[in-house]
């Protein structure tokens, strides 16, 4: 199929015609044929918009960018997706024609602008995106604080602070998320300063973003935050448990191990815990090396779930746990063979030895 063939056909043919010529239009890049593909992103069939899709990504230059701003303004929300879609992989052909779009005096073009530019992942664009933090439109500085998130912009993290504690309510999450999303020790220290700042509202979420973003920094003032405010136990548990385990045992004071101990056990006694997360609990609370903190162990022991059985189990006998005998003789007979071998080791250990069957 030759271009002129190509073109005709994408025109006028049958849906697997067209859908055909769009991908043949990939050996040709001037300029009916970038205008041709671009027409074809209008069309009510899926195929022939995937097809010419396909196309622009692998021919699209900045003219092609100029092309598509148009159909942002389409009242199809098909054609502005695939529009939207392309401008993200090509962004960087046209920067410039991206910083055009969010001046523009449309509200809903200057979201859209905010928007390709978070998704493009080019963090050239977040000087764009700073500058779309004073927008006078609510959501269009939404859009920017996401933006800077999604672009990892460490350059952002204290205008992003600002809008944790002094902008609207769901920008204030926003922020906290975005903040989640910088991997720097500035954002670190930005969320701690959060967690003694923040509304009672936001709190939980701040203690989220903390466990995301995974930096040891955040053990000690989760910590602090748990002996002061034992109502976030639950919230601080878990995300020491699933994000910062292995560095909390080097770094927890007596006093916050006995807390962070208390805090687990309860949650633990309370099975609020998933499998995974019950797991992951036991084995933090062995290490903690807290026994008067065992009633959380003794609870995990019956738990239907083998997994969560045998580290119960290990923490029983890490933790020296007594009072756990009962529990364990009764297991004996009844519980997974693997395990009714370790309950047998943990029972010598304990000077309790197994039971005999009658």
């Amino acid at each position: 199929m030759n271009r002129e063939t190509a073109l005709r056909d994408l025109s006028h043919g049958q849906p697997d015609v067209r859908r055909r010529a769009a991908r043949v239009l990939g050996r040709w890049s001037d300029d009916q044929v970038l205008s041709a593909l671009t027409g074809a992103l209008q069309s009510p069939d899926r195929g022939i918009r995937e097809a010419a899709t396909d196309t622009l990504l692998e021919i699209g230059d900045a003219r092609t960018v100029r092309l598509l701003l148009p159909l942002l303004r389409s009242s199809a929300p098909a054609t502005r997706n695939s529009a939207r879609l392309l401008l993200q992989r090509l962004s960087k052909a046209a920067p410039e024609l991206l910083v055009e779009l969010s001046r523009d005096p449309d509200v809903r073009m200057r979201v859209f602008a905010a928007n390709i530019m978070a998704e493009s992942g080019d963090h050239d664009l977040s000087g764009p995106l700073l500058e779309l933090l004073e927008d006078p439109d609510e959501n269009v500085r939404d859009a920017a604080v996401v933006g800077l998130g999604r672009l990892g912009a460490p350059e952002a993290v204290r205008r992003l602070e600002t809008f944790a504690t002094e902008g609207a309510s769901w920008i204030r999450f926003s922020a906290i998320d975005a903040l989640s999303q910088i991997g720097s020790a500035e954002a670190t220290r930005a969320l701690i300063r959060l967690l003694d700042q923040a509304s009672p509202e936001l709190q939980e979420p701040v203690i989220d973003a903390l466990g995301r973003q995974g930096s040891p920094e955040a053990i000690v003032p989760l910590l602090q935050k748990l002996n002061a405010a034992a109502s976030l136990g639950p919230a601080i548990a878990a995300v020491l448990v699933d994000s910062l385990a292995s560095d909390v045992p080097s770094r927890a004071k007596d006093v916050d191990r006995a807390s962070l101990a208390r805090a687990l056990s309860r949650a633990l006694e309370d099975g609020s815990f998933g499998p995974e997360r019950a797991v992951a609990a036991l084995d933090l609370l062995a290490e903690l090396g807290v026994p008067d903190e065992g009633g959380g162990v003794t609870r995990q022991l019956t738990s239907p779930d083998p997994t969560v059985q045998g580290a119960a189990i290990r923490a029983a006998l890490t933790l020296r746990l007594t009072d756990a005998v009962p529990v364990l003789r009764e297991l004996q007979n009844v519980c997974d063979p693997t395990l009714a071998k370790e309950i047998h080791a943990v029972l010598a250990s304990l000077g309790a030895p197994r039971k005999e069957s009658l």
